[in-house]
C-alpha cells in the first residue's frame, strides 16, 4: 500500500491507542430516547412534506441516527437471537456478543481464558444498513467506534474496518472529520481541559448540508405565506441546482472525494464555496487511481462522459431527495445521451452497440459500465481470512471482461 493510501486509511480510521483497560467506564453518555428528526428538518418539513416524506428514507439522511431498535438493521433480521449473536475470532478464547436488553443493545467482548469481559452499549449507528453498519459508543464526550459491524450482503457480525480479528480493542476514537460525512453537525470543545462533542448535535445528513442555515428562510416565508410553495423562488436559502457545476461538485466532494485532513475546522465549509479553500490541493480533482469507497468525484471527473459534458454533475444521474435503488431507472438517464434516433425512416443508432446487444441489455448500462469493484483501502478482518468490500465505480467506461460475461449470459438466455 502506497504511503498516501496509508495516510487515508490512518485518517479515516482515526486510530487512538490508550491505555488497555478492562472495566467497564462508568461512560458519559447523552441520554437515550426515542428518535426525533433533527430541527432544520422539521423546520423544512412544514412547506416541504412531499420532499421530506421521500428525503427521510434516503441513506443520506439515515447515514447516521440513534441506536434503537428501528435504526439496527440487525436486530429486524434475527442478529440479535441466540446462536446468531456471537461472532467468533481466530483465537478460541476470545468472541463477542451482541445482546438486546430492554431498549438498548450491547457488545460485549470474552476472554473466557482469564475469565474477563468488557461491555459497551450501541449509542450511535453509522450507515443506512444497505450494505452494512457500524456503531458508536459515548465515553467521557468522545465517541468510540464498536469492534463489531453488521454487513447486510451476508447476514452476519463482523470484525470492524480496522479493528484485528482476535483483539479485544474498544479504543478507537472517531474525530470531527469522520462525523462530517456521516451527519449534520458536531462541535468540538474543550471542558475541563480536555476534548469532548457538545451535547448541542445533530446525526443524519440533514436539509442544511446542502442548502445552508434555514433560520432565515424559513423566519421570512413565515411571515410571507402567500411565498410558500415550490412555484416560488425561496428566499435566504441556497439552491445548488443553480451553483456552477464546479461548485455543485464542491457540494458532494466534500463527503465523496476520499478521506483527507481539512485546512480549516470540521463543519465549517458552507454550500456554494469552493472546496479547495478548506479541503487540501488534489481533494476531488481527476484520479484514474482513486479508491471506490468514498472517493466518486475523482473516479467520475476522470471519465470520457463527464469530459465530454459541460453540463454534467452528480445531479445529472442522482436525486439527493429521493431513495434510489432502481438500476434500469438509472440506464433510462445514460439513455438520455446514448439513445436511439429517428431520423426520417431511417434510425440512427447513438449507441454504436445497441445493435449488436440488443434493446434488453440496453437496461443494464450502470451494471457494464460502472461495476461493483472491490476497495483497495477498508479490509474487512474475519477469522482465517481478509475481505474487502465492494462499491459502485464511478469511474465510467468500457470494462470488456464485463461486458462480454453480460453479453454472453443475455445471450444464453436467448438460447
Amino acid at each position: 500500500m502506497t504511503a498516501r493510501a496509508n495516510k487515508v486509511v490512518l485518517i479515516c480510521l482515526a486510530l487512538l491507542f490508550c491505555p488497555f483497560y478492562w472495566a467497564i467506564a462508568d461512560s458519559e453518555r447523552p441520554e437515550q430516547s426515542e428518535i426525533v428528526y433533527p430541527r432544520g428538518v422539521e423546520s423544512c418539513r412544514v412547506c416541504h412534506q412531499t420532499i421530506f416524506d421521500a428525503f427521510i428514507q434516503t441513506a443520506h439522511f439515515k447515514t447516521s441516527t440513534r441506536a434503537g431498535a428501528s435504526s439496527i438493521t440487525g436486530d429486524g433480521k434475527g442478529a440479535f437471537s441466540d446462536g446468531r449473536n456471537i461472532l467468533r475470532t481466530r483465537t478460541a478464547d476470545i468472541y463477542f456478543k451482541m445482546e438486546r436488553r430492554g431498549a438498548d443493545f450491547y457488545q460485549t467482548a470474552v476472554d473466557s481464558s482469564k475469565n474477563r469481559s468488557w461491555t459497551e452499549r450501541f449509542d450511535v449507528v453509522i450507515g443506512s444498513g444497505r450494505k452494512g453498519q457500524s456503531y458508536l459508543y459515548w465515553r467521557d464526550g468522545l465517541l468510540f467506534q464498536l469492534p463489531v459491524s453488521y454487513l447486510t450482503g451476508i447476514e452476519e457480525w463482523i470484525n470492524s474496518p480496522g479493528y484485528v480479528d482476535g483483539q479485544i480493542n474498544f479504543e478507537r476514537v472517531i474525530q470531527p472529520r469522520c462525523l462530517e460525512c456521516h451527519a449534520a453537525s458536531f462541535k468540538l470543545e474543550m471542558a475541563g481541559g480536555k476534548p469532548r462533542y457538545s451535547s448541542d448535535y445533530e446525526l443524519g445528513i440533514t436539509c442544511a448540508k446542502c442548502h445552508g442555515d434555514g433560520n432565515q428562510h424559513v423566519a421570512y416565508q413565515s411571515s410571507h405565506p402567500t411565498e410558500k410553495g415550490a412555484e416560488k423562488e425561496g428566499k435566504h436559502i441556497l439552491n445548488p441546482a443553480r451553483f456552477p457545476r464546479d461548485r455543485q461538485l464542491d457540494n458532494c466532494a466534500l463527503c465523496h472525494s476520499g478521506a483527507w485532513d481539512p485546512r480549516k475546522p470540521p463543519f465549517s465549509y458552507r454550500p456554494g464555496q469552493r472546496l479547495d479553500e478548506y479541503a487540501p490541493a488534489g481533494a476531488g480533482e481527476a484520479d484514474p487511481g482513486a479508491d471506490v469507497h468514498s472517493n466518486q468525484i475523482a473516479l467520475l471527473r476522470q471519465s470520457k462522459c463527464f469530459r465530454a459534458s459541460p453540463a454534467m454533475s452528480c445531479s445529472t444521474c442522482h436525486s439527493v431527495h429521493q431513495q434510489e435503488r432502481d438500476l434500469v431507472g438509472h440506464a433510462q438517464k445514460c439513455l438520455s445521451c446514448h439513445q436511439s434516433a429517428q431520423k426520417g425512416a431511417q434510425e440512427v443508432v447513438q449507441c454504436k452497440v445497441a445493435a449488436k446487444i440488443g434493446p434488453q441489455m440496453m437496461n443494464y448500462c450502470v451494471d457494464c459500465h460502472m461495476p461493483n469493484r472491490k476497495s483497495s483501502l477498508i479490509r474487512i478482518n474475519a477469522p482465517g481470512e481478509q475481505f474487502a468490500p465492494e462499491y459502485r465505480s464511478h469511474a465510467i467506461g468500457v470494462y470488456r471482461q464485463i461486458a462480454e460475461a453480460a453479453l454472453h449470459a443475455i445471450q444464453g438466455k436467448r438460447d
